[in-house]
């Protein structure tokens, strides 16, 4: 039997050396639950420099600085452009608050690891992008799941060269965001265009690839609270049409213990599956590979750590390593108007029932 190698230390986050880290001081802009509860404590373990939170309700970014020994909150953006030791803005602020936020802050000379989904529409995303860009800043988004050790693992498999041509991506989640006090309840579209776009992402991470074009079909619940339907199925075609991806999400799925978080992906060489038992929180992984060669086989890994807090870590480091060298981040904003075109067909094709074509880049 076949048998490779793969390691903890290949797949799990990391901060920069300490030389990288203490070069940028963060600010964090939104200090809502997510920032308090996944954000900082991510940021905290990895040891990263927070000099300033902000939010416009005083007890928030207070209760934060508090808890964090963060030694600036303010109510007022304009204290942390104001603050030369901020380097990095992690803009946590809802969607539709982002380009007002980025008008001040790019001009600013400060660079932004903003949360997704990047803006309610593409072309307010594409503005954003523009702004950035006519600053000279690097601005990423925070499309944390690539860094969710178990994903990591998966694309370091990929990126080996283990599956041979890659012709097929599965990817079947349930979870349940529909209670009457939910957040996201009164969002348009938001299992497409916020929950979604972590998983129209991660397609892409694996792939390396965009498709032409989509087909979306969605489904209202009975009864459900939500504006919206909360069930999608998105089916990707590509050009050439030498692979398919399609994407399942029950957002309305109140057993959630029947099955786990699944991906598979099917090679000309190779198969393997990510199977997550239990929460995203807090769960076990296996990711399992068999290799065409010998079919009645497969090596099965007990993927260590998982999605929160430490993805968000992760995507730190990146920002920060990209920064130090100069280059590109992935999940750039640029790169990320790709994820937001597919989301954005994938609404238009599900209220249209036809197949709809991605814009190119």
């Amino acid at each position: 039997m076949r048998q490779i190698e793969l390691h903890p230390e290949d797949y799990l986050p990391a901060a920069p050396p300490q030389e990288i880290v203490q070069r940028y001081g963060i600010a964090i802009v939104g200090c809502g639950n997510i920032a308090r509860n996944t954000h900082l404590p991510a940021y905290s373990k990895f040891g990263y420099r927070i000099v300033a939170a902000c939010d416009v309700i005083e007890e928030k970014a207070r209760t934060v600085a508090e808890e964090y020994d963060i030694p600036l909150w303010t109510t007022n953006l304009e204290a942390v452009i104001d603050r030369r030791d901020v380097d990095i803005v992690d803009l946590a602020v809802r969607p539709e608050h982002r380009l007002a936020a980025v008008e001040q802050l790019a001009p600013a000379g400060k660079h932004i690891l903003s949360q997704k989904p990047l803006a309610p529409t593409l072309a307010e995303a594409e503005r954003i992008v523009e702004i950035c860009q006519e600053a000279g800043i690097t601005l990423m988004i925070n499309q944390q799941a690539r860094w969710a050790s178990y994903h990591t693992a998966m694309k370091v498999l990929i990126d080996r060269g283990l599956f041979g041509h890659l012709y097929s991506v599965l990817h079947v989640h349930r979870q349940y965001q529909d209670g009457t006090d939910s957040a996201w309840r009164t969002t348009p579209d938001f299992t497409i265009i916020d929950n979604g776009i972590h998983y129209v992402d991660l397609s892409r991470y694996f792939t390396g690839r965009t498709p032409r074009r989509v087909k979306t079909t969605t489904t209202r619940v009975p009864g459900q609270n939500a504006i919206d339907p909360m069930i999608y199925t998105i089916l990707c075609e590509y050009e050439p049409a030498d692979l398919m991806s399609t994407l399942h999400f029950n957002n309305i799925a109140p057993a959630l213990h029947h099955s786990p978080y699944l991906w598979h992906i099917d090679g000309t060489d190779a198969s393997a599956s990510i199977a997550r038992y239990g929460s995203l929180r807090d769960g076990r992984t296996e990711l399992t590979i068999s290799f065409k060669e010998d079919l009645d086989q497969r090596q099965v890994f007990h993927i260590q750590g998982g999605w929160f807090p430490d993805a968000w870590g992760g995507t730190m480091g990146e920002m920060q390593r990209a920064l130090a060298a100069g280059v590109e981040p992935q999940a750039s904003g640029r790169d990320n108007l790709n994820s937001i075109r597919i989301t954005d067909a994938a609404v238009e094709s599900s209220k249209t029932g036809q197949t709809v074509e991605i814009p190119p880049a």
